[in-house]
């Protein structure tokens, strides 16, 4: 039903009177993916969490190493030792790379937590930003971008979130709240993939 509405909007869709040129039309279009690829608080976002792991992988490489040396090292005693000798060090081995794997691991946990976590940060203060839009132009609702098949550009107003996002975060503001002002719009639930 959006996506009919949506394409029947005429190509030539009245502005808001303001520097952002916000489409006046009943329904209003993001893309939040493009959202967080495009606004400077995004890039932030997937910054760090690319570094992050970037960082886990160099760990795990060095840890990698260090245990197929051991390893090497390991089966080079063989000869000179028991077989009661070389179990005891291979049992310790074994140990060693399980309980390494296990921290791996929990890393690992760590930083999809930590993913998920920045994207409802981001999402947080995203939802303000694209709620005001839908005032500012008299829409009724907004649609996620992915939902749609055929559409008009105009009502498409992910940029101008960007911009309006970017502004509000460079600004010295308390903790992005967790709930949007009681200005009337609810929300969709919805989640902001990024590989």
């Amino acid at each position: 039903m959006a996506c009919v509405l949506a394409c029947a909007l005429p190509a030539g869709l009245a502005l808001a009177q303001d520097d952002t040129q916000v489409p006046r039309t009943p329904i209003l279009v993001v893309d939040f993916e493009e959202l967080f690829r495009e606004s400077e608080f995004g890039q932030s976002i997937q910054t760090e969490l690319d570094e992050a792991r970037r960082e886990l992988a160099e760990e795990i490489a060095a840890i990698d190493a260090e245990l197929a040396e051991e390893e090497r090292d390991l089966t080079a005693k063989r000869a000179g030792l028991s077989p009661d000798e070389f179990r005891a060090l291979a049992d310790a081995f074994d140990d060693k790379v399980q309980q390494l794997r296990s921290e791996q691991d929990d890393r690992a946990r760590a930083l999809t937590r930590q993913q998920s976590d920045e994207q409802l940060r981001f999402r947080q203060a995203a939802l303000p930003i694209v709620g005001q839009l839908m005032l500012d132009s008299g829409a009724l609702i907004v649609v996620e971008k992915r939902s749609l098949v055929v559409f008009n550009d105009g009502i498409d107003v992910t940029g101008i979130a960007a911009q309006r996002l970017d502004t509000s975060m460079a600004e010295p503001t308390p903790d992005v709240p967790e709930t949007a002002p009681d200005t009337g719009v609810q929300a969709a639930p919805d989640d902001v993939t990024q590989d």
